[in-house]
């Protein structure tokens, strides 16, 4: 038997870029280091409407063999699978924990009202922020607990920070591409602050899977503002860090309906890196303005200037969000983020 199986998608086997795919990757590791390879069991859904009736097969295999089994769902797997993995398991008489990813949830259970009994069958039920746990709460999901966004990076070290002397600066996109994240709007903010600055002082890198279907968008995206902006392409996830330390400050003008907890964030303060950000659905929740980043109104460019502007003429501010960035990358080691995890899977 398998003390724990982890039921979520874990990419097509290449490079995994895709949040969720990221998020179930990393805490089945943290489990195989923990437990053992030989009790962590595993399913991937990527897939599975290429060969449904393997997948089925596999689920099944998968919750007879398991003391537990977490499952790691998107909107669309909430809708789809957690029925017929609760009728899994009510057959073989299983405890099932729900990992989600996202913020999707509370609309989606304030929006379909069948959903939410199926919620409270889970034993326990983690979420990503504190406020998304208080918005199910107030629903009326039980059993609720918080499992953030556990990273096991190279942190980078206080004493390497310094003043950025530098006149000439590159702030970076680090997310899945698509039109909801807000891409255009830190294109146009960065042309915005070079008009302010009276020159070319600011590009902007993107990096991140491209989502199917904005392919064309955004190479057109590109080739509109070609003097300052270049797509980069995918970073290995427990890579981050030595990528992202060549740039001044993070743009995230997300707009995207079921943002959570990104990782990118928890990447930002691994590397000390300021991040500016929208004032999005949960994002309040793991960004403090001020503290560790700038929050600024959704869609709107000028605003997101402003904020470059702000840390592009006061260095010293800079530097000091950049230690604060630090400090609060603790906070998501999986030694510490994963502990209810554990007893939970340990009852």
């Amino acid at each position: 038997m398998y003390k724990i199986g982890i039921w979520g998608q874990y990419g097509d086997g290449g490079k995994i870029a895709d949040g969720q795919a990221v998020r179930t990757t990393i805490i089945t590791r943290e489990l195989q280091m923990r437990y053992g390879k030989e009790n962590v069991g595993v399913v991937n859904t990527n897939g599975w409407k290429k060969h449904p009736f393997r997948f089925l097969w596999d689920s099944y295999k998968l919750v007879a063999k398991s003391t537990k089994v977490a499952i790691a769902p998107a909107d669309n797997g909430s809708k789809v699978f957690v029925p017929l993995l609760l009728f899994f398991f009510f057959f073989f008489r299983r405890k099932l924990l729900n990992i989600f990813i996202g913020g999707f949830l509370p609309a989606l259970l304030k929006e379909k009202q069948r959903y939410l009994k199926m919620e409270n069958y889970f034993s326990a039920v983690f979420v990503q922020t504190e406020n998304i746990l208080n918005d199910l709460q107030e629903i009326g999901v039980k059993n609720l607990f918080i499992l953030s966004n556990p990273k096991r990076l190279n942190t980078r070290k206080k004493e390497d920070l310094r003043i950025w002397n530098e006149k000439k600066i590159k702030v970076c996109v680090f997310s899945r591409l698509n039109e909801e994240k807000g891409i255009k709007y830190a294109i146009d903010a960065v042309n915005l602050v070079n008009k302010n600055l009276g020159g070319q002082f600011v590009k902007i890198d993107l990096y991140g899977l491209i989502q199917p279907g904005y392919e064309e968008w955004l190479e057109n995206l590109i080739k509109e503002n070609s003097s300052i902006v270049e797509y980069k392409g995918i970073i290995d996830f427990d890579k981050t860090v030595e990528y992202l330390q060549q740039y001044f400050a993070l743009l995230f003008p997300t707009y995207y309906y079921g943002e959570g907890f990104p990782g990118n964030v928890v990447d930002a303060y691994n590397t000390g890196l300021p991040i500016i950000a929208t004032d999005w659905l949960y994002n309040k929740d793991v960004i403090k303005n001020g503290r560790n980043g700038i929050l600024v109104p959704v869609k709107n460019s000028k605003a997101i200037a402003e904020a470059v502007l702000e840390l592009y003429n006061d260095r010293n501010m800079h530097l000091e969000m950049a230690k604060n960035c630090l400090e609060d990358s603790k906070q998501y080691n999986p030694d510490e983020v994963l502990k209810e995890f554990y007893l939970e899977i340990e009852k």
